[in-house]
């Protein structure tokens, strides 16, 4: 699987980018703000429907656009994804609402349109055309970070693997919202309906049903990401050491067949009842799980130094990179964004070695070429950003 063009229409800082990608690395370096980190913004947002750095579509669409009620500011991002199944045009146009820009504006609202080879699909429709793993100084938060960090890496990587999955996440945030806005309102009135377990049970089925089905994918993900990810992290801290990612369900789960799972979120949803009330929110489920790294019995977000949570997060990262291989037959397109200067010379030599592997298309950016050796620099694919221009320098 790779992405062989690229074409962005008023998006971010770029007015117009005409790209064609080929096969293996492309360095994208320059100094800061030049528009590399758009570039890779791009291509993961026709991977997922969403960027992975605001939850703004607003923010996506060229300021200096030319907006007025009529012909509203509209950014484009198209791409051509050469896939086992054939080649494949994504499309994503986000079409400003309201006033006109403003120099530095990021108000206001945009609606989105996704296309796959010129027809308009759903966003769960898109995901899995072009699937992408994202890696930034920043995810350094999959470690340290919320739990929700750590389940929405995991969710992205799920649905672009499996569209059950994404259906089933999203009636599970549908429902769980339902359920939450019916215990606000009873805690904000001051009394509860005296068939509140009742009615509650209702919105329990349903929440045990798709949470079910996503435990258990997580939790099936999670040893697989272990098993790939042990031999990585092992590799790239040059020492012996046991790494472990464990699933952590916010109740004890028994066993992993789907009706088992069920019936345990049913028992824990109507236990909870009484507390679910009184705070006016669902306190069980997986949208309260987490996931727990450890070099040996130590905790990496909380006790590993700076260098060991380096290794940490690339392990899971290049482990995720081949769960997708595995899963799908193809590899992902890896982004990497400004990655190899927080790295040290062993872990930048691991990353390359993924990078030169067959039919890994890889597209990363740095603010210069000295962090690369020789070799790389004469297969990479060379371009240099400046100020949204982007220079091909490949002989």
């Amino acid at each position: 699987m790779q992405i062989t063009t690229l074409n962005l229409r008023n998006f971010r800082n770029y007015a117009r980018l005409d790209l064609p990608l080929r096969a293996g690395a492309t360095l994208f370096y320059g100094p800061n703000a030049a528009g590399k980190t758009s570039i890779l913004e791009a291509v993961a947002l026709l991977a997922l429907s969403r960027s992975p750095r605001t939850h703004s579509d607003r923010e996506l669409v060229f300021w200096q656009a030319e907006h007025t009620p009529e012909t509203p500011a509209t950014a484009r991002v198209t791409g051509l994804i050469d896939r086992q199944h054939g080649p494949t045009r994504l499309d994503v146009i986000i079409q400003q609402r309201g006033e006109a820009n403003t120099p530095g504006s990021t108000g206001g609202a945009a609606t989105k349109v996704l296309r796959v080879d010129q027809k308009p699909v759903r966003a769960s429709d898109l995901l899995g055309f072009l699937r992408v793993v994202f890696f930034a100084p920043t995810d350094l938060e999959l470690l340290t970070g919320a739990p929700s960090e750590r389940r929405r890496w995991l969710d992205a990587m799920l649905s672009q693997l499996d569209h059950h999955y994404l259906g089933m996440l999203n009636q599970y945030t549908k429902v769980i919202t339902q359920r939450n806005a019916l215990l606000r309102q009873w805690r904000e009135r001051g009394r509860t309906p005296r068939n509140a377990s009742t009615e509650l049970a209702f919105w329990d089925e349903q929440l045990a049903h798709s949470g079910a089905y996503i435990t258990i994918a997580r939790a099936h993900a999670i040893t697989e990401l272990g098993i790939l990810a042990q031999p990585i992290y092992t590799k790239i801290s040059d020492k012996t050491t046991e790494f472990f990612i464990e699933y952590m369900p916010n109740i004890a789960i028994s066993s992993l067949i789907e009706k088992d799972v069920s019936d345990q979120f049913i028992d824990a949803y109507r236990t909870n009842h009484s507390e679910d009330m009184a705070r006016g929110q669902t306190s069980v489920g997986p949208h309260r799980d987490d996931i727990q790294v450890r070099d040996s019995a130590m905790d990496l977000g909380t006790f590993g130094s700076r260098g060991q949570q380096r290794s940490g997060v690339m392990a899971l990262k290049l482990a995720e990179v081949e769960l997708m291989t595995q899963r799908t037959g193809e590899r992902p397109v890896l982004l990497l964004d400004d990655v190899l200067s927080e790295l040290d010379l062993q872990r930048r030599r691991h990353l390359l070695e993924v990078m030169s592997l067959p039919e890994q298309q890889t597209l990363l950016t740095a603010t210069g070429i000295e962090d690369f050796d020789a070799q790389f620099l004469r297969t990479a694919q060379l371009m240099r950003v400046d100020n949204a221009h982007v220079f091909d320098l490949s002989s």
